[in-house]
Order: structure tokens, then sequence, then C-alpha cells
């Protein structure tokens, strides 16, 4: 369904993005982890050819065997929002204040399908029941503003499956929402994705949240895949030092069910900060912040693949290994 190969993306020469492979099968869900600044929602928009006008793009994103970014922009548009849906992280900014939200869920349908006048409105009521708004004709003919976040994010998400995507990208989709809020959002993301055999690419800085929402799971760090695979042989297994600490700075990942022995323990932290672009050492992007760390991490690492295929990048895995 989607495949990654040599994904390279610069700004101003400096490399935000550098990715060998990464895949997603169809009507699996991937999720994309990491730190603020560590490239998740830069791919993310690379895959639906979002990024700004400075940004220089090369590799390959293939989608059903057809690389997106040999596509101009006449025919990108044609992909994104009939194929690819995009649900952005705040959905207060992502929504026009000025029009209805009955305009805004049906622009995709209008663009994409051959549908017209009442059978659009009658898709618009649908795909708002699908998402769980209550009384769906009444929502039509409001604003953005007249909806709480919650409602806002089903929004977003109605207007993204309006085309029947094969795959839809939702970046941190709850991000701006309350607890109770969240948790119904993932349950409704995970139902669509069931429902319709869509493919979902899951965008968070939670691993917890993405052991909740998708069976795959790449973390990436400095715009590099450091370990990808089955989400519960990382979450139990994790081999790059990146990703474990990344688990124990969770409070809401326990190790097993003994959730007493979890309660007011420290939270731990994760040695210094992302640095900003340009910044990065060589060889391992996380050797600065590892307490592992030998001479050895200023080369790049090869990537090891295990017969279950969890593929990690580390000189000193977690789990022992190649040291």
């Amino acid at each position: 369904m989607l495949h990654l190969r040599n994904l390279r993306v610069t700004i101003d020469d400096y490399e935000i993005i550098n990715i060998d492979d990464l895949a997603l099968q169809p009507g699996a869900r991937l999720g994309l982890v990491g730190e603020s600044g560590s490239g998740k929602t830069m791919t993310a928009k690379a895959i639906a050819g979002l990024l700004p006008n400075e940004a220089k793009v090369s590799g390959e994103v293939n989608f059903d065997g057809q690389n997106l970014l040999t596509l101009g922009d006449r025919d990108l548009a044609k992909v994104r929002g009939k194929r690819i849906g995009f649900v952005f992280q705040d959905p207060a900014r992502s929504l026009n204040p000025m029009m209805r939200i009955g305009k805004q869920v049906s622009e995709a349908i209008r663009i994409h399908t051959n549908l017209k006048g009442q059978a659009v409105t009658d898709k618009v009521v649908d795909l708002l029941r699908q998402v769980q708004l209550p009384e769906p004709e009444t929502l039509l003919r409001r604003y953005p503003h007249q909806l709480s976040g919650g409602q806002q994010q089903r929004v977003m998400i109605a207007a993204a499956i309006a085309a029947d995507p094969d795959l839809l990208i939702a970046d941190e989709p709850t991000t701006a929402l309350d607890v109770t809020v969240q948790e119904e959002i993932l349950r409704l993301l995970i139902s669509l994705s069931e429902q319709r055999k869509m493919s979902l690419l899951f965008v968070s800085h939670d691993l917890g949240v993405v052991r909740f929402v998708c069976n795959q799971v790449a973390v990436i760090y400095g715009g590099n895949i450091v370990e990808a695979g089955n989400i519960d042989n990382i979450i139990n297994r994790p081999q790059h030092r990146y990703t474990a600490a990344l688990l124990a700075a969770n409070p809401g990942m326990p190790k097993d069910d003994n959730f007493s022995a979890f309660i007011g323990r420290r939270l731990q932290t994760i040695t210094g900060s992302v640095p900003p672009v340009g910044r990065f050492p060589s060889g391992c992007r996380f050797r600065n912040r590892c307490q592992h760390a030998s001479e050895k991490c200023a080369t790049t690492p090869p990537i090891t693949v295990s017969a279950s295929d969890h593929r990690y990048l580390c000189w000193h895995p977690e789990q022992g290994g190649q040291s």
C-alpha cells in the first residue's frame, strides 16, 4: 500500500528526513512515534505532498505502486483527499471559521465523486453520523466555533474520509483534547479503519496511545527510523536505546499488570533535548543523549533484523545482541 524508500527531505541544505525503508500494508495501522522535533509530522506531510515550498524532496513515496513524488500538483491533488485523507492536529485552526460544517465536509465529495445536490447532503449527514456526532442534520448549518473541540475533530475526520480513502493519515489528532474525548476519538479511528478496511498512519509522541491504536510502530528520531516492527514486540522487547528511553519516560506504560507498583513511581526523563535542525551528531543521532554511547556510535549502525521482522539501528541494543 505505502512504501517509503530513500526518502530525503532538506530545507536550506539541512537534512530533516532520512528514511531508507518504511512500509504500511493494506488495512494495517502504523504508529509513527517520537518526541517533538523528531520528524514525525514532516514525514506525514511528505507523504501527502503538504511540505512547505522551500523543502526539497527526493527518493520514493510509493503508494499502491505509484511514486507520488513524480506527480505534478494537479495529479497529486487527485490522490490527496480521494485516496489519502489527512487529519490535522488542531481542528480549530484547520477548519474554516467562516464556512458551515456541511460545506466543509462536502468539499471532498464534490471534488472527487460524481454525487450532486441532495445526494451530497445525504452523504454528509451519513458521514457525520458515522463519526458519532449527534443530530447531524442540525450540525450541517453550524459553524466550527459552535462545536466543542471533540466535535470539531470528528468533523475533521468526517471530511478526511468523505471520499472513501484507502489511507488515513492522522497527525496527533487528540493532542488538543481532554483525556475522555481522546479515548473516544482513538476508538473512532480504530473502528473506521476496521469497518472500511482503511490503512492508518497514526502520528504521536505517546507510545501508550500508539499501543492502543496500532498493530505496527516505527520510532523516529532526528528524521531517521531507529526501530520498527510489531507493536507488542517493540513494547516488550525494545532494542534501540531511544525506544527504551521513551518507554521509561511514559507513566502509562507499565511493563506488566502490576499497576500498583507504578503508582507514585518517579517519572524518568530523557537526558537533554532534541537538537535543532543541523545540530544532530554524526552516526547515531541519539548518541549525545544516550548513557550507553561509545566512540563506535559516531558511525552509523547497520540495520539489524530479527526473525519477527523487528528492525533497529543501534550499536548497543537494550536486550543484548550486537555490541
